[in-house]
């Protein structure tokens, strides 16, 4: 490593002394600038990281830019500058920290992003060996950070168990977490299937930072849905961003919520890749079905078409595609239009002031905690990050053209919210939306198919008659790091 700047490891590259900023950096590359550490005190000498992201035959190709330039300009210094790393990311006797690469998030890119850039940012770094049989890395004490690389759709919440299980006082856990939202209620899931009564006060709940590299990474886009407005700089990527929020964040409570299900009720997920070229082929590639009665989630609850969605574009042959997997199966289900017949019942967390939505027929019934499903997917507009309000977006059963026209305007800002239309038979109806404590669904439906529900991207097939009942949870299991705008 050619320096390391205030703990931070650089690129092996041999940067050269006098460059200045603006023919080496674009400023929606910058991560961050540190002090050059060899630096004579009076001198003005900086190190300056950048990430660029190239589109590839195979995919994208992530490089990491390093230099060290002088005279840099003080708006970018107040911008970028960082004093060493913060104390989440500084291993010590009372802090492990943590770096899990979800291998299979997105389109596969996350252990490639962290042996190119991730493991050179980070103190004491290395590149994750060939084989993959290794979860982790074995590394001579001190061990600056634990490395661990899925190897099953179970690895993170396995994960997360181990380190609530641990029974060693003052020690704090900070995951740097390279995946997508699933990545996020495996931790959560996991963290609460063995947290007991005796619960970790809210400064001692293990702290998250998200770089992400899923499919729609809504947690990451809704917490940084206002991080560029307080900038005077052009909009970085997003994996500049998460880059910038995990070397100069602050940490903040995650609101979640619990889902409940019926007895009967099981979680569902597919086995080995196979041809998919429609929608009715997903049950062919259903692996098992584990029995489940609550999960617990941040960002999203649903029924109807976006659990559908979800459900029937996660085969292993669909993934391959990232986020136009959803586009692909979207036809097709706007095809079919089917209207899912369900009771929706919302109240106050309490259960007072209990109220039926005035319709057995639905397209689309989701219960969010989160402004964004996408980075440009606006579908709560009024949810502000961490504000821990649980949001209903619903209409009921339309055409397949005027859903697409729904869809459409959530990605026009969320211009959806307020649309109103009038049906065949001289009936005034709209998208609905409504803050609500409490939110129960009760599906009618025969077919199977029609009975699965979402909860952060893990999809539960309700039985016949079946329910789920989402409400905010009373206290949070975990922290997440935050854009510096957030917390003062």
């Amino acid at each position: 490593m050619s320096t390391k700047p205030s703990g931070v490891s650089a690129d092996a590259s041999q940067p050269e002394v006098g460059n200045t900023l603006d023919n080496i950096f674009k400023a929606e590359e910058i991560v961050f600038i540190s002090r050059h550490p060899e630096a004579p005190k009076d001198s003005n000498l900086y190190d300056v990281f950048g990430l660029v992201e190239e589109a590839g035959d195979q995919g994208t190709i992530f490089r990491l830019l390093q230099s060290q330039i002088s005279s840099i300009p003080q708006p970018f210094l107040d911008e970028f500058l960082i004093e060493g790393l913060p104390d989440y990311l500084q291993s010590s006797p009372s802090r492990r920290i943590h770096v899990v690469v979800s291998a299979g998030s997105g389109t596969g890119l996350a252990l490639d992003f962290y042996n190119r850039v991730l493991c050179r940012l980070l103190p004491g770094g290395e590149v994750y060996p060939s084989d993959p049989s290794m979860n982790s890395i074995e590394r001579p004490e001190p061990n600056p950070h634990n490395l661990v690389v899925t190897q099953s759709a179970d690895s993170i919440r396995e994960f997360a168990r181990e380190i609530s299980r641990e029974d060693e006082d003052g020690v704090q856990h900070t995951v740097v977490l390279l995946s997508g939202d699933g990545g996020i209620i495996d931790m959560l899931n996991g963290l609460v299937s063995v947290e007991g009564e005796g619960h970790n006060s809210e400064e001692r709940l293990p702290l998250i930072a998200v770089l992400p590299l899923g499919t729609g990474n809504a947690l990451f886009h809704s917490l940084h849905k206002s991080a560029s407005a307080t900038s005077r700089f052009p909009a970085p990527s997003s994996l500049v961003q998460g880059l910038r929020t995990l070397f100069n964040g602050r940490a903040a409570a995650l609101p979640s919520f619990k889902a409940e299900f019926s007895p009967g009720s099981r979680i569902i997920t597919y086995k080995s890749p196979q041809p998919v070229e429609d929608s009715n082929t997903a049950a062919e590639v259903e692996s098992h079905a584990d029995a489940v009665s609550h999960l617990y989630g941040a960002i999203v609850a649903s029924y109807g078409f976006h659990s559908q969605l979800v459900w029937e574009s996660d085969t292993p042959e669909y993934r391959k595609h990232g986020a136009k997997r959803f586009g692909m199966v979207a036809q097709q289900l706007l095809k079919e239009s089917h209207a899912y017949n369900a009771v929706v019942e919302l109240s106050g967390r309490d259960g007072s002031n209990v109220r039926k939505l005035d319709r057995d027929r639905h397209a689309y019934i989701l219960a969010t905690m989160v402004s964004n499903l996408e980075k440009t997917f606006v579908i709560s507009p009024a949810s502000e990050p961490l504000d821990g309000k649980l949001r209903l977006v619903h209409f009921g059963a339309v055409s397949g053209e005027k859903t697409m026209e729904i869809m459409t305007q959530a990605y026009n800002e969320g211009k959806h919210i307020g649309m109103r239309w009038t049906t065949e038979d001289g009936k005034e109806e709209g998208v609905g939306y409504e803050e609500t404590g409490l939110v129960k669904i009760t599906t009618l439906e025969e077919d199977a198919r029609w009975r699965k529900v979402c909860i952060d991207g893990t999809i539960v097939e309700l039985p016949q008659g079946g329910s789920m009942t989402v409400k905010t949870d009373d206290r949070p299991h975990l922290r997440v790091v935050v854009d510096k705008s957030l917390v003062r």
